[in-house]
C-alpha cells in the first residue's frame, strides 16, 4: 500500500521537473488545448436484445420514438433518390422526404440535440 504523503510529494516533485516526469510517447507531442482523442470512427453498432430496446423504449416518450422511426424512414428515402440524373417525380419525392426528416429532425432536436438523423449517417 502506497504512503499517501509520498504520493503527494512524488506529484510536487514531478510538478516542479517536468523533465523527470515520465510521459507517454504518444502523448508526449500533443498540446493540452487539443481535444481528447476519440475512436468514434471505430464504433460498430452492436445489436442489442429485445428486452433491453423494449426497456430503453419505456424510458421516451412516445412523439420522441415515432419521430425517431419517421426520421429513419426518411432518411433512408433521402439516400435512395441520389444521383444527378433523377426524373421530375424521383426529385419530388426526394424534396418530400427531406421535408419529412426535417419536420421528424425538428421534434428530435427539440428534445435533445444529438438526436437528429442525417441522411448520410450510417445509423
Amino acid at each position: 500500500m502506497r504512503n499517501p504523503e509520498l504520493c503527494a510529494v512524488h506529484l510536487e516533485e514531478s510538478a516542479a521537473h517536468p523533465a523527470a516526469a515520465p510521459q507517454h510517447h504518444l502523448l508526449a507531442n500533443r498540446s493540452e488545448r487539443e481535444p481528447p482523442m476519440t475512436a468514434s470512427h471505430l464504433l460498430v453498432p452492436v445489436p442489442i436484445p429485445d428486452r433491453v430496446a423494449a426497456l430503453i423504449g419505456s424510458c421516451i416518450p412516445p412523439h420522441i420514438l415515432q419521430a425517431e422511426f419517421d426520421a429513419d424512414c426518411a432518411a433512408r428515402e433521402v439516400r435512395r433518390f441520389r444521383g444527378p440524373l433523377l426524373c421530375a417525380e424521383d426529385r419530388a419525392d426526394r424534396e418530400q422526404a427531406l421535408s419529412d426528416l426535417a419536420r421528424a429532425n425538428k421534434i428530435l432536436a427539440a428534445h435533445h440535440p444529438r438526436l437528429p438523423v442525417l441522411p448520410g449517417s450510417p445509423w
